[in-house]
């Protein structure tokens, strides 16, 4: 499959705005004295002050178990420390370049040491230092109106960075199965499942490619539901559009990337 190949990559570098806030859901505590924990598990639009290598606003989610990721418009993906809803954390911030570009001095990814605070189940700050700098912030993010109805039944998809088309078929139980078409003679089979945390908006995934054109891979991620196309796969079409952010990979030279389901 072509993204398991040596792609001729050119340059994208986007930038980060502003301050992050985060928001979903309530305190799991009383609420007195900003002690926390508070319930982080949602999504979530976050913004930078300084380059990170990617987005200038992202849209993603956190999950229960901190995992949380976001992603522009280009498909450049910005991968946030874990993040559970304790007062304070840190960890890294990771900016992944959308697959056929690289960021300043040639690299695919930037990786910042960040901390910050949860002072309420809606506000997250924070900072991270390397090169570069700077602070980060985001705000409470409502891509669907009304409650989460996953997909079921035949659908498209898209992935950012590739040609590859997707037919897959979902199951009321979230597992689906279907294929990759690259192009002439290139079909990857693929399936996997997604697992509704809870009623919210937010699917932890797995994803597995092969047997076919590819080579067995199998990825993990988060993803979320949204009435917008981002990307503009389906024409702006009023639709349910189911975004997988797929983070981690088995496969030596995968880095992470956006997958786009529609019907």
């Amino acid at each position: 499959m072509s993204r398991n190949s040596v792609l001729v990559l050119s340059f994208v570098f986007l930038t980060l705005l502003g301050a992050m806030t985060i928001s979903c859901g309530g305190s799991y505590g009383s609420g007195g004295g900003n002690t926390g924990p508070y319930n982080v598990v949602g999504n979530w639009q976050a913004t930078f002050s300084a380059n990170v290598g990617a987005t200038t606003v992202g849209y993603g989610a956190i999950d229960s178990s901190g995992l949380g990721a976001v992603f522009d418009t280009s498909g450049n993906i910005v991968q946030l420390p874990t993040i559970t809803g304790a007062k304070s954390f840190s960890g890294n911030l990771t900016a992944y370049a959308v697959n056929g570009t690289f960021f300043t001095g040639g690299a695919v990814s930037v990786t910042d040491t960040a901390q910050g605070n949860v002072s309420s189940a809606t506000s997250i700050t924070g900072a991270f230092t390397g090169s570069p700098s700077g602070t980060f912030s985001a705000a409470p993010f409502s891509p669907l109106s009304g409650s989460v109805v996953a997909i079921s039944g035949a659908m498209n998809g898209k992935i950012t960075g590739f040609v590859d088309t997707l037919q897959l078929t979902f199951s009321s139980n979230g597992s689906f199965t279907g294929a990759d078409f690259a192009g002439p003679g290139s079909t990857c089979n693929v399936n996997g499942t997604l697992t509704q945390e809870g009623t919210n908006n937010v699917f932890d995934v797995t994803y597995n490619e092969g047997p076919g054109s590819c080579s067995p891979n199998t990825q993990t991620g988060i993803a979320f539901e949204s009435k917008t196309d981002y990307f503009n796969v389906n024409g702006g079409a009023d639709a349910t559009y189911l975004y997988m952010i797929l983070l981690t990979s088995t496969a030596a030279q995968v880095r992470p990337y956006v997958v786009i389901i529609y019907q």
